[in-house]
């Protein structure tokens, strides 16, 4: 009887429902560095609500027991100047999507970066 009612209460009530927080417009810029892992970077978005407009700068990541990678789920973004690993897997999903659209989201993502940033350095 009770194995009966938590089943009935599962199906009624499902616990595994997704909610979200959409992430956008997040640079990462003039990264250096070494790691233990094999993903040196991993975005490991939302299915559900993806990570949007992702940009990386003048990253370099190295691993002292061999290569490294970058880990992408449901993200979109660009790259620019050196980039290691590589992160093939952060490119947009827009049809209509060109290279030249790059320096306008660089340009839009940098000036509202500037609106909000107090301090740059440590």
């Amino acid at each position: 009887m009770i194995n009966y009612l938590i089943f009935f209460l599962i199906s009624l009530f499902p616990p595994f429902q997704s909610t979200a927080v959409q992430i956008s417009q997040v640079m990462y810029r003039n990264i250096t560095g070494t790691t233990n892992s094999k993903q040196a970077m991993k975005f490991a978005c939302s299915d559900t609500v993806p990570c949007k407009n992702i940009v990386l700068t003048n990253i370099d990541l190295h691993r002292k027991d061999g290569t490294t990678e970058t880990y992408c789920n449901s993200v979109t973004g660009f790259g620019f100047g050196t980039i290691n690993p590589p992160a093939d897997c952060l490119t947009s999903s827009d049809k209509d999507y060109s290279s030249s659209d790059d320096d306008m989201r660089i340009s839009q993502l940098g000036e509202s970066i500037e609106d909000h940033l107090v301090h740059t350095e440590l």
